[in-house]
């Protein structure tokens, strides 16, 4: 006879920061770790949480996927998932990967994917831990010691904020960090640097080659480099023009509609006819709103404008021709992490000297050469 399942201990907060998805996690794995669920228990199927919970069935199954990987419980397709007995050895031992943002962030979700899926193919248990900014200068970090309070072979850290820098140096756990930064922090014990200048000389020769005489560089924020140094060195001025975002300016649909709105008090300059200068969208989120309102003003690339962009892969800005780009992978990037955080789990020590970022694409909305195929600089390499 099947054990019947215990009720749920816990339910869903609408006003919480967190995702659902992390939230129904969050409970699960807490309602294990604290003993509520004991090895042999048996838990509601995804079906059965929905109703319980008020959640979708995609956020039930994500759940439980997080919980069995980190190894938690067993879970088979048909088979209802049990608590394992966490008292015999499964992992060879614990990585957390700290972020301060959420599930909206693209890349540090693609590298997360990355980073759990290489960990755990080689035994190790992985978990996310996400800091949240609840005001100025003040984070939650509830979720962040309760994992800390367990054993940690390595805290890997994305786009940290000093405050989480600190939290860490204090519990002397070590950890590496990935982001940019001018150098490590004495407490972390590696990096891996994220350099978002990287595309910029070939950028910069790109535009010395086609005459380009002006740079107008459309930004939000400056974490995303900086072209006006490159361009200095081949003579080309830069005029940089801040995005302000409305409102919090926390939603990816805010900084699109911000670049929409920028590009739209700029129309009639751009449609001037000026070949010789260049349009540069420094965030790909705010060239999405740029490149509707282009479109709905009647303008094209390169025929009317030159334009080039940031871009992630697989994810874009996407636009009728081959966008001109700074491009960056956060597989790749994922790769890279993995391999400096395996090396370090194998010999205790973390190489520090790996460098990622974007590529040059040289695409077709800066008037590219028809017939010819865009050329990529392959960059991202010490």
């Amino acid at each position: 006879m099947t054990a019947k399942p215990k009720k749920i201990p816990f339910a869903i907060n609408r006003d919480d920061s967190r995702s659902l998805l992390d939230q129904v996690t969050d409970g699960l794995r807490e309602a294990i770790m604290c003993g509520y669920y004991v090895p042999g228990d048996v838990l509601p199927s995804s079906n059965e949480l929905v109703p319980l919970l008020g959640v979708s069935r995609i956020v039930t199954q994500n759940a439980l996927a997080r919980i069995t990987a980190e190894g938690l419980i067993t879970s088979r397709v048909g088979v209802r998932s049990v608590v394992r007995d966490r008292g015999a050895k499964q992992w060879r031992g614990r990585v957390v990967f700290v972020c301060p943002e959420g599930d909206e962030n693209y890349a540090q979700t693609v590298m997360a994917g990355v980073l759990r899926d290489r960990l755990t193919e080689a035994g190790y248990l992985f978990s996310q831990v996400c800091v949240p900014q609840t005001e100025p200068s003040h984070y939650d970090f509830a979720r962040l010691d309760v994992a800390l309070a367990q054993s940690v072979d390595i805290i890997v850290t994305m786009f940290a904020r000093p405050a989480i820098l600190a939290r860490l140096a204090r519990q002397k756990v070590p950890y590496a960090v990935f982001g940019e930064f001018e150098k490590l922090p004495p407490s972390a014990v590696g990096g891996t640097w994220l350099n978002f200048n990287l595309a910029m000389p070939d950028f910069a020769a790109a535009c010395r080659a086609q005459g380009v005489e002006e740079v107008v560089e459309l930004y939000n924020w400056s974490m995303m480099g900086d072209v006006k140094p490159a361009l200095a060195q081949v003579g080309i001025p830069v005029r940089k023009v801040k995005v302000r975002l409305k409102g919090a300016g926390l939603s990816l649909l805010d900084v699109k509609r911000a670049g929409m709105e920028a590009v739209t008090n700029l129309i009639a300059e751009m449609s001037s006819g000026n070949s010789a200068r260049v349009y540069f969208f420094a965030d790909d989120y705010l060239a999405s709103g740029a490149l509707a309102a282009l479109s709905y003003a009647g303008l094209k690339a390169p025929e009317d404008i030159q334009l080039a962009t940031f871009a992630n892969k697989r994810l874009g800005p996407i636009y009728p021709r081959e966008l001109s780009r700074m491009e960056f992978d956060a597989n790749h990037a994922g790769e890279v992490l993995s391999d400096a955080v395996l090396a370090y789990l194998k010999t205790g020590v973390y190489p520090s000297g790996s460098v990622v970022g974007p590529v040059w694409i040289a695409g077709e909305t800066m008037n590219a050469v028809s017939g010819k195929s865009p050329h990529v600089n392959q960059g991202g390499k010490p």
